[in-house]
């Protein structure tokens, strides 16, 4: 079997959600075809060739969701589509096989004629694609985000989305193309979370077992570029500020999991130097926070200020680093970092989403969730000091307001 199904059983869920995911590697060449194609797929099929057409199945299934889109993760660009169905022994009847049989009809006969999509909802989908794309720009934050990753290159350069101009190139055609390159050369997994059983399942996806191949996933290679610096300017009220820290931490083990508490005690939650210093007590930030990629190898650290505080901001910053590197946060801090996580675990189960993706990335790490959490327990003072020292700048991007 060339994909591979993952499932949990959780009790207290009233639904099952089942996430089909193909995953590539991330290419400028490729990315803007990919992005719109989980679009064009799931408004209709070779059976339901409109989109009325195919909404009637799902309502008749009790209101049952499909959902579909595409990211970038890691060094992969991930087109999924993910099934919200009603358990079935709420309703007595066997409404996931039905549901999956629909996915099957999404995945295996779209809605093509001699080689290529529907024009016409490829071109309907094409200037909602562009809206999406434009949004961006009107985001500041994702703005500013995007362009800290454009100065890093390589992948994290590559917009999900793809650009403007890549999406001018796509066609009918090329997105067929495109389509028989996922069903053919992708990593294909699927994730089920839900009161169901796992032959069940298994039985129900057996159509896709011949999809795609098991291709490992492709983790980024330590890298430390030469330290970067852009200021951009817009007519903007609050400045965004963002950097990017190179880690030099294998995704795959035990410190990547420790470099969640490091990240927690930095300016991953309220209690944060970040948070605490930046933010609470110097006040020169609306927010201050930082989130770290693991498959990125990145710590990335965003803050909105006044374009007159940036280099007040930068050096406050580099002290609540510096200060983390040496050790000085509480014992009680540390505990409650952990206590923090340990929360955020204990309530994957109320999320079917959540769930997937803590599936998706131990997919990566050979932990169970237990053994994540006896990891992060254990994480001790020394831990976080050498991780901390691990933690370099790499690229300083700013958009500041119209005030500077």
């Amino acid at each position: 079997m060339n994909c591979t199904i993952r499932s949990i059983r959780p009790k207290n869920l009233k639904t099952t959600t089942c996430l089909v995911s193909f995953a590539a590697p991330l290419s400028q060449d490729t990315v803007a075809d990919r992005a719109l194609l989980p679009f064009i797929m799931e408004k209709s099929t070779e059976a339901y060739p409109s989109i009325e057409l195919f909404h009637t199945p799902l309502e008749d299934l009790y209101d049952t969701n499909l959902y579909a889109g595409a990211s970038k993760i890691g060094k992969e660009h991930v087109i999924q589509f993910q099934l919200e169905v009603v358990n079935d022994n709420l309703v007595g009847e066997d409404v996931l096989s039905q549901a999956i049989q629909l996915l099957e009809e999404v995945l295996l006969r779209p809605n093509v004629y001699d080689g290529a999509f529907q024009p016409l909802i490829v071109e309907q989908e094409r200037r909602l694609q562009r809206q999406r794309i434009e949004s961006v720009y009107d985001d500041k934050m994702r703005f500013a985000q995007q362009r800290l990753q454009e100065m890093l290159g390589g992948e994290l350069a590559i917009p999900s989305l793809g650009t403007l101009e890549q999406l001018d190139h796509v066609t009918p055609k090329s997105l067929f193309n495109a389509y028989q390159s996922m069903i053919q050369n992708d990593r294909v997994d699927i994730y089920v979370v839900g009161d169901v059983d796992r032959q069940q399942v298994e039985q129900a996806f057996n159509p896709l077992e011949s999809l795609g191949t098991r291709q490992p996933r492709r983790l980024p290679e330590p890298s430390r570029g030469e330290f970067k610096r852009l200021e951009e300017h817009q007519d903007i009220k609050q400045s965004k500020l963002h950097l990017a820290y190179a880690i030099d931490v294998d995704p795959r083990t035990e410190d990547a999991i420790r470099m969640q508490v490091v990240n927690g005690l930095f300016g991953g939650f309220p209690h944060s130097k970040l948070f605490m210093n930046v933010r609470e007590k110097e006040s020169l930030a609306y927010y201050a926070a930082s989130q770290y990629s693991s498959l990125s190898r990145k710590l990335f650290v965003y803050a909105g200020i006044d374009a007159s505080n940036q280099q007040k901001t930068e050096h406050i910053i580099e002290e609540q680093l510096i200060a983390l590197q040496a050790g000085e946060f509480e014992d009680e801090t540390l505990q409650q970092t952990k206590e923090m996580l340990f929360h955020q675990r204990r309530q994957l189960g109320d999320s079917p989403r959540q769930l997937i993706g803590w599936m998706s990335g131990a997919d990566i790490r050979p932990f169970s969730l237990d053994e994540e959490m006896a990891i992060i327990e254990s994480t001790t003072r020394d831990h976080v000091i050498a991780l901390a020292n691990e933690i370099s700048l790499e690229a300083v991007y700013c958009l500041k307001g119209g005030e500077a």
